[in-house]
């Protein structure tokens, strides 16, 4: 059985290998079919990851504008590695931001938000499959907050689903959605 560990490294080491273009033009695709899919919604607190760099993970943050504008409120977590846990803060555009050890954009001087009110979080991946299931990077950070709340989850991915990730553990926990540049998922 090929293993998570083994497909995260895989999946870094080709997202490493895109070429700017195509990465530029994948993410704008999925700027855009995450607008609609927020726009099919009545949205007002959105929970989202901020891109490492480096890993040329997707980037909505060219979306947090026209958000603000319309009165949406943007919610970023900073980690605390020595108890593995998470902690939410509401992100503007006056917001200072730092890179943490791993590379992570997070607040430094922002208010903290709860989470109960969020509408909508968006889950990094690795990886997903047609059933919903992901591979992260690892660390359960998103595992535990997926536990602390039945709000919508969502993933972003610049590639579509494999059709399953046979390694699943008992507290993994399914997307709702799945939005790539070539299409949106519903499971469930």
């Amino acid at each position: 059985m090929i293993t998570k560990s083994y497909f995260r490294k895989v999946i870094l080491h080709y997202r490493m290998l895109a070429d700017g273009l195509m990465y530029a033009q994948r993410n704008e695709q999925l700027c855009q079919a995450t607008i609609n899919f927020i726009e099919r919604r009545e949205i007002k607190m959105i929970h989202t990851f901020l891109a490492i760099q480096k890993n040329n993970e997707p980037d909505i943050s060219p979306l947090f504008e026209q958000w603000w504008k319309d009165g949406t409120k943007v919610v970023v977590s900073k980690t605390d590695f020595m108890f593995k846990q998470m902690r939410h803060y509401l992100l503007d555009a006056k917001t200072n931001l730092v890179i943490n050890k791993k590379g992570i954009p997070e607040p430094i001087d922002a208010e903290e938000a709860v989470l109960n009110d969020v509408d909508v979080i968006f889950v990094p991946l690795l990886l997903s499959d047609k059933q919903g299931f992901r591979i992260g990077y690892g660390g359960g950070y998103y595992d535990r907050l997926l536990t602390e709340t039945n709000t919508l989850k969502v993933g972003l991915s610049l590639s579509p689903p494999v059709d399953e990730i046979l390694q699943r553990e008992e507290w993994d926990i399914p997307l709702d959605y799945l939005i790539t540049p070539y299409k949106t998922y519903q499971y469930g």
